[in-house]
């Protein structure tokens, strides 16, 4: 198994180096300003970034289970203008079975779950108050879907397949931590509050990196980070070590698409 993921490694880490533009084409590079302004250039004065992990444990009173990670961060420039950039996304099921990072069972199974994706944000602010506030307009999706798991003669799993079915609405909605940063609500219009522990919270001036997937106190992206994707490849919502963070194309599966985004930043 090393063997096959220091292979798989090595082969996405090559590709990545051939390409000419990344494949991160989930999200804008940091501090990559449009221009403003009758050719003006604009420069970041002060940067506030925050990047919050956590678990969701109830959805209005009912019982789930999921993740939530959160990395926003708002710049001020030198024409008294803002550039706030954030990807927050929510993964959560009422199987309380089956997990979103369930066992890679050998056994066909279906599965229901629900995302959250921020698609748009408009206010990001740390406030006295909430100690943390985001709003903006999300997608929000209920996915019902259908795994086929096949093995070989020796009972390994040589291929999985799976077909979903996904409705997406868009909605209005804000995430806010409160308590000293160990609680988060997601609010979404229309539909019952997101609620649970925050596991790892991170404030700071100096900018993160979107494609650091390990902690760090640096800001490259190490053969550590793509080593991490990887150990979840082919992952998905209710199989395998599924880790939204790493789910950098919202495709509901950890695939290659992800592991290149990552290395292509090295």
């Amino acid at each position: 198994m090393k063997k096959k993921i220091a292979a798989l490694l090595l082969s996405v880490t090559a590709l990545a180096s051939m390409l000419l533009v990344g494949v991160a084409y989930a999200l804008p590079p940091p501090f990559m300003m449009p221009p403003m302004g009758r050719g003006i250039p604009v420069f970041p004065q002060q940067s506030s970034w925050v990047r919050v992990d956590g678990n969701i444990s109830k959805w209005g009173t009912v019982d789930v289970r999921g993740q939530l990670s959160a990395q926003a961060q708002t710049a001020l420039l030198n024409n008294s203008n803002t550039r706030q950039l954030a990807r927050v996304t929510a993964t959560w099921t009422k199987n309380l079975t089956r997990p979103i990072n369930a066992a890679r069972t050998k056994q066909n199974f279906t599965y229901t779950f629900y995302t959250a994706d921020l698609r748009n944000a408009s206010v990001s602010s740390l406030t006295m108050g909430p100690n943390f506030f985001l709003n903006g307009t999300w997608n929000v999706a209920t996915v019902n879907s259908t795994t086929t798991v096949i093995t070989n003669a020796n009972n390994e799993i040589v291929s999985i397949h799976r077909e979903s079915d996904a409705k997406v609405v868009q909605l209005f909605g804000n995430l806010t931590v409160t308590d000293n940063w160990t609680k988060f609500t997601l609010r979404l219009a229309g539909q019952n509050d997101l609620t649970g522990n925050v596991l790892r919270s991170v404030t700071r001036q100096t900018m993160f990196n979107w494609y650091q997937v390990t902690d760090s106190s640096g800001t490259a992206v190490t053969r550590a980070d793509v080593n991490a994707v990887v150990q979840c490849y082919r992952a998905m919502p209710g199989w395998g070590n599924y880790d939204n963070r790493m789910d950098f194309n919202l495709n509901y599966r950890i695939d290659i698409a992800d592991i290149a985004t990552v290395a292509a930043k090295l």
